[in-house]
C-alpha cells in the first residue's frame, strides 16, 4: 500500500470555475393528474418483514446508521474457502486465487463472525446472516495465490468436515488439517450465545453460489457441483446447525441467478436426474430434497429459500433498469434480455418461486440474500431499488440484502428507512395499491398494523423530462386525511428532500406533483399538526456544486498518480471518476480496483493517511463514485477528519481479468477521461468568505491571498465567495466585494 505524501496545494493562477450547478427540482406538470393512483385500505393486508431492508455491506458503520438497516449478511465468494479456526480465506477467481487475512487479521478462532456480531449489536441490527462452507475444502494458510498446481487435495487447503463425531473443543487443532462445521456452529453459540440471544447469530447459510464454485473457486472444486452433492451436504449440515442451535434459521442454496434456478451447475446432470420431468425446473428438487430429509429427520432443515438476483435488463441501459424489477412481479412483461426473450414460462420469477416452495415445501420462507439492479451513480438506481423493496413487501419476501450500493441505490432505500433522516419509515403492513400505468409509475402503500391514521406511498415518476402530477385515492377508510408530505429523490441529487406539505385534501384525495425522474415517499396523516415547523427544500438555494475536470494529463504528479486539488474539504460530497479499462489479452470481463488517497486531520487534531476505494470494470466510459461524509478509516476506526491538504490522489492497487483467471499473462489499464467533484454548499452571508458570519475586510484579505495561491488561505463556502453571481470565483469577486465594502 502506498502512503501519499503531505504537501502544500499550490494552484496555478487565480480562476476557478464552478460548473453545472443545478436549478434545483423544478415541478411542472403539463396535463392535470394524469397518473390515478387506488389505495385500498379495506383490501386485504400484508405483514411486511423488517429484514428485507438489509445489507451485505456491514463495513462502512457511518452507512449503516444512515440506512437504518435491520438485516446484515456476512457472505459472498470469501466465505466459502473461510477458515473459521485461522480466519484465512481465499479470493478465488476474484483476486488471483488469494489465500490471505483479508476476512479478519486475527488468529482468534471465528474473530470474523465475532467482529460481525459486534458490528449488528452497535447498530441495533435485529438480524444476522453468516455463511458456513460446504464446498469441501477451506484455505489452509495466508500464503497468497494458490497455484494450479496445488489444487485441491494440497497442502493449501484443509479438508472441511461437517459433523466431528467427537467432543467439540473451544481450541480447535491447527495441525490436523481438518475443520469441522458442527465445531464452527458450537464455537459460535458458546462465544456468542445461541440464535435467540442479542449477540447471536440468527440465521446459517448453506456456502454461496454453489453452481459457481467450478469457476470462482477452480483451485478448491474444479468440477461442476451436482444435484445429488448439493442436496446431500446441505441436508448435512443443516442437521449438524439444527443439533446444536435449534433457534437458528438455514438458508440455502444461495443460487447466484437465474440459470441456477433452472438446472443449478450441469445441464447434463440435471437432465440425468429429472429424465422422468418431474420437476419443473432446479429449485423443485432442492425443495423436494430437503422437505424429504426434514420429514425422515423429525425437523425442518430449510427455513429459507435463498437466491440472488442481479438483473440482466437493466446492466448498462438506465431505460431497461426503470423496467427491470417487473420481471419479478408483472406476468406477461418481457424485459430487454435473453431472459425475457427466452424464459417467458417463469416469468413472473417471484410468484414462479413461490409456487415451487408451496408445491415441494410448504412453509419456507423466501430470501434474496444478494440483490442489485444497478446505477448507483444515477437516479434509475435509486427508482429500481424503490420499486424492488415496494415488489419485495408485495411478493412477502422474508430477507433481502443488498449487495453493494452507491448513493442512490442507498437513497432508495432511504426513502423506506429513513426518508426524513429521523427514522421515519415505510408502514409495516402493505395495502392494496395500483396505478394506471407501472411503466411510467410504480406505487406500493403501507400502514402500521392495523392503524390507518398514517399512510406511506411510495410513488415513482419514469419519465426522464416530464413532472408528473398523480392523485392518490385513500379508499374505503373512515379516517378524515389533513395533509401529506412528500419527500423525494431526484436526478440532479441523490439527496432525499423535502419538497412539499400539501393542505388542500379533499375526499380522501392527495394531488401532488413529482419531479421528472424521481421516487418519492409520501407521508400522508389524519393530523396536520405532525408536519408542524418542517421546512420545505427552497430549489433556489444552490445546494451543490460540481467542479469538473477534463485534462487528466494536466493533473499527474511527480509520483506519477493523477492528483485532484479540492476547494472545500469540510462539504466535499463525491468524487466521480470516468475512465477507460482496456485488457492486452482480450478478456471479456475484468476490473481495476484502488483508492482515491487523502491526509487527513481529525477533530482532536489526530493527522493521519485514509483512503476511499473504488471499481471501474472492463470496458469503456465507465463510472466509479466515491462519497464523502466526514468520516474516514483510521487503522480501522472510523474517525471524523477533514482532508487538510486540499488534495486527493488516485491509486490504482489491484486488477482483475478473465485471462488472468486462466494464468495468462494480461495487463488491465485504467485511463481517466473525467473527474467530477461534487461540494454541497449552504445557504451564507454573501462576501463571508471566512465563515465568521460577517462581511469584512478580513474576508477581502482572505479572498485576496486565496487568488494568489497562498499556502492554507481556504474559503470558508464558495457560494459566499461568488459576489458576481456568474457560478465563477475570481478577481472579478474581489472587485465587487471591495467596492460593496467602500460603499458601506
Amino acid at each position: 500500500m502506498i502512503h501519499f505524501r503531505r504537501c502544500a496545494a499550490l494552484l496555478a493562477g487565480v480562476a476557478l470555475t464552478m460548473a453545472n450547478i443545478p436549478s434545483g427540482i423544478t415541478a411542472t406538470a403539463q396535463d392535470p393528474y394524469k397518473m390515478n393512483i387506488s389505495v385500498d385500505l379495506a383490501g386485504e393486508q400484508k405483514a411486511i418483514s423488517p429484514y428485507i431492508y438489509g445489507m451485505n455491506k456491514y463495513d462502512d458503520e457511518t452507512l449503516l446508521d444512515q440506512m437504518h438497516v435491520n438485516a446484515i449478511r456476512q457472505g459472498g465468494n470469501r466465505l466459502t474457502a473461510y477458515n473459521w479456526e485461522t480466519n484465512a480465506s481465499n479470493a478465488g477467481s476474484d483476486w488471483q486465487h488469494s489465500s490471505d487475512n483479508f476476512m479478519s487479521s486475527s488468529d482468534e478462532p471465528a474473530a470474523c463472525v465475532q467482529e460481525f456480531s459486534e458490528i449488528g449489536v452497535k447498530h441495533d441490527i435485529p438480524y444476522r446472516l453468516t455463511t458456513l462452507q460446504l464446498a469441501g475444502y477451506v484455505a489452509a494458510d495466508k500464503d497468497g495465490t494458490v497455484s494450479e498446481a496445488e489444487t485441491a487435495p494440497s497442502a493449501r487447503w484443509n479438508k472441511v468436515e461437517f459433523t466431528k463425531g467427537s467432543p467439540f473443543s473451544m481450541t480447535p487443532d491447527l495441525t490436523d488439517g481438518t475443520v469441522y462445521m458442527d465445531e464452527y456452529v458450537n464455537y459460535i453459540v458458546k462465544t456468542l450465545g445461541d440464535a435467540g440471544t442479542s449477540t447471536g447469530i440468527q440465521a446459517y447459510s448453506l456456502d454461496n453460489e454453489p453452481a459457481l464454485w467450478e469457476h470462482t473457486h477452480s483451485r478448491m472444486h474444479p468440477e461442476p457441483v451436482t444435484v445429488a452433492e448439493l442436496s446431500e451436504k446441505s441436508i448435512e449440515v443443516a442437521k449438524a446447525v439444527k443439533s446444536i442451535d435449534p433457534k437458528a434459521e438455514v438458508f440455502g442454496p444461495a443460487l447466484y441467478g437465474y440459470t441456477a434456478y433452472d438446472h443449478l451447475a450441469d445441464e447434463d446432470d440435471w437432465d440425468a436426474v429429472n429424465a422422468d420431468g418431474k420437476y419443473h425446473w432446479y429449485l423443485d428438487k432442492y425443495l423436494d430434497d430437503m422437505k424429504q430429509a426434514s420429514d425422515e429427520a423429525g425437523v425442518r432443515l430449510l427455513d429459507v429459500l435463498d437466491i440472488h438476483y442481479y438483473t440482466e435488463s437493466g446492466r448498462n441501459s438506465t431505460v431497461d433498469r426503470l423496467q427491470s424489477v417487473r420481471t419479478l412481479y408483472e406476468k406477461g412483461f418481457a424485459e430487454n434480455s435473453w431472459i425475457g426473450e427466452w424464459c417467458q414460462e417463469n416469468i413472473p420469477i417471484l410468484p414462479t418461486i413461490q409456487k415451487s416452495i408451496d408445491t415441494y415445501y410448504p412453509g419456507t420462507k423466501l430470501a434474496i440474500s444478494e440483490y442489485n439492479f444497478g446505477g448507483g451513480d444515477e437516479m434509475s438506481g435509486a427508482i429500481a431499488q424503490a420499486e424492488a423493496l415496494g415488489c419485495y413487501a408485495d411478493a412477502n419476501v422474508y430477507f433481502a440484502t443488498l449487495w453493494d450500493g452507491g448513493e442512490y441505490i442507498f437513497s432508495g432505500m432511504r426513502l423506506y428507512t429513513n426518508y426524513d433522516g429521523k427514522g421515519g419509515h415505510f408502514g409495516d403492513t402493505l395495502v392494496p395499491t395500483v396505478t394506471d400505468d407501472v411503466s411510467l409509475s410504480s406505487s406500493y402503500s403501507a400502514i402500521n398494523q392495523n392503524d390507518d391514521s398514517q399512510v406511506t406511498v411510495m410513488v415513482t415518476n419514469k419519465s426522464f423530462t416530464d413532472a408528473e402530477n398523480a392523485s392518490i385515492q385513500l379508499k374505503n377508510s373512515s379516517t378524515n386525511y389533513e395533509a401529506a408530505a412528500v419527500y423525494a429523490v431526484s436526478g440532479d441529487s441523490s439527496e432525499i428532500r423535502l419538497i412539499d406539505i400539501v393542505e388542500d385534501i379533499s375526499g380522501n384525495t392527495v394531488n401532488v406533483t413529482l419531479p421528472a425522474y424521481s421516487a418519492a415517499m409520501v407521508v400522508v396523516t389524519d393530523d396536520a399538526s405532525d408536519f408542524a415547523g418542517l421546512e420545505l427544500y427552497d430549489p433556489s438555494k444552490i445546494t451543490e456544486v460540481t467542479e469538473e475536470f477534463t485534462d487528466i494529463d494536466s493533473l499527474i504528479n511527480k509520483n506519477g498518480y493523477v492528483e485532484i486539488p479540492i476547494s472545500d474539504a469540510a462539504n466535499l460530497k463525491s468524487v466521480t471518476l470516468t475512465a477507460d479499462v482496456t485488457s492486452s489479452a482480450g478478456s471479456s470481463y475484468g476490473g481495476v480496483g484502488g483508492a482515491l488517497c487523502v491526509d487527513v486531520e481529525a477533530e482532536d487534531g489526530t493527522q493521519f493517511w485514509s483512503s476511499k476505494s473504488f471499481t471501474v470494470d472492463l470496458g469503456s466510459n465507465k463510472k466509479a463514485t466515491v462519497t464523502f461524509d466526514g468520516t474516514f478509516d483510521n487503522d480501522g476506526d472510523p474517525m471524523k477528519a477533514v482532508i487538510y491538504d486540499g488534495k486527493i490522489e488516485v491509486q490504482t492497487w489491484w486488477d482483475y481479468s478473465e485471462k488472468k483467471e486462466e494464468d495468462l499473462e494480461d495487463t488491465l489499464t485504467m485511463t481517466i477521461t473525467n473527474i467530477k467533484v461534487v461540494y454541497s454548499v449552504p445557504d451564507v452571508m454573501q462576501g463571508d468568505v471566512n465563515g465568521d458570519g460577517a462581511f469584512t475586510v478580513a474576508d477581502v484579505v482572505l479572498l485576496q491571498k486565496w487568488l494568489l495561491a497562498v499556502p492554507d488561505a481556504k474559503l470558508a463556502n464558495w457560494k459566499a465567495a461568488d459576489l458576481s453571481k456568474d457560478n465563477k470565483v475570481n478577481v472579478v469577486d474581489l472587485g465587487v466585494m471591495k467596492r460593496e465594502l467602500l460603499n458601506e
